[in-house]
């Protein structure tokens, strides 16, 4: 929400905004992107009919079941309950989750945080904004990055309080990692 705030980019996009060189989707009116991370592909079939969606370049994570790993650009072909959703995490992202439990969506949103990494190609590195609760406030500034089969996650600035990471990586839950961080930040070698 901040950056929608700050650039003026909505948080619920067309996937052309994200994929403006991909001419599949220029007219895709089923599916959109919720932030630059996240693909979501609504059912409109009913549970005995295949649902079609495009999954645009890259390895994508389903966020239910993350042994799924797809990798685009593709068209999928599946049936999916009328009750589900397919939802697919793009490769290169930083996810952060509050306390499960809470019951309410105004918290400390620095204290508790779960911090969740996403196929983090070689070389690459991603950044979140943790909010501060008020307006465009913000809490800390978390990067992840790879670097020579190390994925490091650490508090760039701000501060946070008993936090976790949680790296999904390869589409196998044996790279899949979840750690008390320090102070300073986790660190997990592939």
């Amino acid at each position: 929400a901040i950056e929608a705030h700050e650039t003026g980019v909505p948080v619920q996009r067309h996937t052309l905004l994200e994929f403006p060189t991909d001419r599949n989707t220029y007219h895709l009116d089923q599916q959109f992107m919720l932030g630059p991370s996240l693909l979501v592909a609504p059912v409109f079939t009913t549970d005995d009919r295949d649902t079609d969606y495009y999954v645009p370049p890259g390895k994508w994570t389903s966020f239910w079941d993350p042994a799924k790993v797809l990798q685009g650009p593709s068209w999928v072909k599946e049936k999916v309950a009328y009750d589900d959703i397919p939802l697919l995490v793009r490769e290169n992202s930083l996810l952060l989750f509050g306390k499960s439990g809470l019951g309410k969506p105004d918290w400390d949103y620095n204290d508790g945080l779960e911090v969740r990494v996403y196929e983090l190609l070689e070389g690459a590195s991603v950044e979140a904004i943790v909010p501060g609760g008020k307006g465009t406030q913000k809490a800390a500034k978390l990067k992840a990055e790879r670097k020579d089969g190390k994925v490091s996650v650490k508090v760039v600035e701000g501060s946070l309080k008993g936090w976790s990471a949680t790296l999904f990586a390869q589409g196998s839950g044996s790279h899949l990692s979840t750690v008390t961080a320090g102070d300073d930040g986790v660190s997990f070698t592939l």
